[in-house]
C-alpha cells in the first residue's frame, strides 16, 4: 500500500461501524449526553476528503475529469445559494454528500486494498445481521427514541410497522438502511470469498435477513441479482451472454429510473393502489407514484429551475434544518439528481452508467463486484436517493471512481497500442 493509504482504509472502516451500529451508539450517546460524537466519523471523512483533495491539487496534475467536476460543484452551490437564500443550506447539502465524495477520492486506496477488504466486509455483515435477527425476537430501546440536536428533534432509530407487521432495523436507524447494508455488503463478502459454501451460506442469509426487514425494493433487488450472480460467474454463462447482458442491465435499469418518476408529470397512475386500506404490497410505491415525486416536481418548478434545478441543499436532508415546510427526500435517485443539478443530471447519470456498463467479466473479483454495486445502485435508486445514506453513498463514490478510472485507463492503453502501431508501421525517412 502506499503512503497515507493505512489513513483512508481506517476512515473508511471506522465510517462504516458507525454507520452499522447507528441506533445503539446514538442511544447510548445521548444517554450520557455525548451524541455529538456520534457525528464524529462524519467529520472525521469531511476533514479527511478536504485534505486528500488538497494534497491531490498540489501533487498532481489536473486533468479535465477533476477540473470538470470541480467547476459543476461550484456551479450548483451557487445555485443552491441562489435559491436557498443562503450559503448555510449548500454547505449542509455538500456536508450530506460527503461519504460519496470521499468514496471517489479514497476509490484508488481501496482498489489496492482488493480482496484483502473482505475479513472487515465480513465483520460489518455480521454486525447487520446480529442485529435484525436479535431484533427479530426482542424489541430493541433505542426504536422510536428521540433526542434533542439544538432546535431539531431527531429519532435515533425509525418506529414503524407495515400493515401491521414491525419493520425491523435491527443496530440501524431505519428498516430499509438495514437491507441496503446486509444486500451491499453481503454482495462484497459472496463475491470476493473463495469457499463457495461460504458464499452461499453469506448469500441465502442476506435473503432472509432481508425478508424479515420487509423492504420491498431490496428484496425485489436481491431476488434479481440472485438470477445474474451464478450467470455472470467466470465459465458460468457464454461469454456472448456476458457481452450482452454486461452493457443491457445498467442500461435498462437507469432507464426504468428516470422514467419512473418522469412518468408522474403525465400520469396518476400511482392513485390507485396509494390508499393504505387498498391491502396491496404497493401501497408504499403507490404513495411516491401519486404524492412524493409529484410534490418533488412541484417543488423543484416553484422554487428552484426545470433547468437549473435547486442546487446544493435544495433537497434532501438540508431541507429538514433549513426548509422543513417544503422538505422532500425524493426517495428516486434519478430525481434526486433532477433537484440538484437540473437537466446536467441526466449527464451525470449517463457518465455513471456508461462506466459501469463496459466493466468486462474477465475472471477479476474486484470489477465483478463492482459492476453488481452499480447494477445495485441503480435499481436500487428507483426507490431510495442513495447518495445521502451512509452505507449506500460510500459505495456509490467507491463504484462512480472504479468503474471511470478502470476505462480511461483502458481508452490510455489502446491509444498507447494505436500510436506504437501507427509508429512501427510510419515509412522512414
Amino acid at each position: 500500500m502506499r503512503q497515507g493509504d493505512a489513513f483512508i482504509l481506517s476512515t473508511i472502516f471506522i465510517f462504516l461501524i458507525f454507520e452499522v451500529l447507528q441506533g445503539p451508539l446514538r442511544y447510548y450517546l445521548s444517554m450520557m449526553g455525548g451524541v455529538v460524537l456520534a457525528y464524529a466519523p462524519k467529520g472525521l471523512m469531511a476533514l479527511a476528503f478536504f485534505f486528500l483533495l488538497i494534497r491531490t491539487l498540489w501533487t498532481f496534475r489536473l486533468d479535465k475529469t477533476v477540473m470538470g467536476t470541480l467547476a459543476g460543484f461550484a456551479v450548483f452551490a451557487a445555485v443552491g445559494v441562489y435559491f436557498t437564500h443562503g450559503i448555510g443550506q449548500p454547505v449542509m447539502g455538500l456536508f450530506a454528500l460527503i461519504p460519496v465524495l470521499f468514496g471517489v477520492i479514497a476509490e484508488p486506496a481501496f482498489s489496492r486494498l482488493g480482496e484483502r477488504c473482505l475479513p472487515y466486509a465480513l465483520v460489518l455483515w455480521l454486525c447487520v445481521a446480529v442485529g435484525v435477527g436479535i431484533n427479530f425476537f426482542h424489541s430493541m430501546p433505542w426504536t422510536g427514541f428521540t433526542y434533542q440536536l439544538g432546535d431539531a428533534e431527531v429519532e435515533v432509530s425509525r418506529d414503524w410497522s407495515y400493515f401491521g407487521v414491525e419493520r425491523i432495523a435491527g443496530f440501524a436507524r431505519a428498516s430499509f438502511e438495514a437491507a441496503m447494508q446486509l444486500l451491499f455488503l453481503g454482495l462484497v463478502c459472496s463475491i470476493l470469498v473463495r469457499s463457495k459454501v461460504i458464499a452461499f451460506i453469506v448469500w441465502i442469509s442476506t435473503g432472509i435477513l432481508i425478508a424479515v426487514t420487509t423492504t420491498k425494493t431490496t428484496l425485489g433487488l436481491y431476488f434479481f441479482l440472485a438470477i445474474l450472480l451464478p450467470l455472470m460467474a467466470p465459465r458460468a454463462a457464454p461469454s456472448i451472454f456476458k457481452r450482452v447482458i454486461g452493457p443491457m442491465v445498467p442500461w435498462t435499469m437507469a432507464l426504468i429510473g428516470v422514467l419512473l418518476p418522469a412518468s408522474t408529470l403525465v400520469s396518476k397512475v400511482g392513485a390507485g393502489f396509494a390508499n393504505q386500506d387498498s391491502g396491496t404490497l404497493l401501497v408504499s410505491f403507490g404513495m411516491r407514484l401519486a404524492q412524493m415525486w409529484p410534490d418533488t416536481f412541484t417543488l423543484i418548478f416553484k422554487h428552484g429551475s426545470a433547468l437549473l434545478g435547486r442546487g446544493l441543499g435544495g433537497i434532501g436532508s438540508a431541507q429538514k434544518i433549513f426548509e422543513p415546510d417544503l422538505y422532500s427526500p425524493a426517495d428516486n435517485l434519478y430525481l434526486y439528481l433532477y433537484a440538484v443539478f437540473g437537466v446536467f443530471a441526466l449527464v451525470v447519470i449517463w457518465v455513471f452508467t456508461r462506466a459501469v456498463s463496459r466493466l468486462k467479466f474477465t475472471g477479476d473479483r474486484m470489477s465483478t463486484l463492482f459492476w453488481f454495486l452499480g447494477v445495485s445502485i441503480l435499481m436500487e435508486g428507483w426507490t431510495v436517493s442513495c447518495i445521502e445514506g451512509g452505507t449506500t453513498a460510500l459505495a456509490t463514490g467507491l463504484t462512480v471512481a472504479f468503474c471511470i478510472r478502470l476505462g480511461k485507463s483502458r481508452f490510455v492503453r489502446r491509444s498507447m497500442g494505436t500510436s506504437r502501431h501507427k509508429l512501427v508501421g510510419a515509412p522512414q525517412a
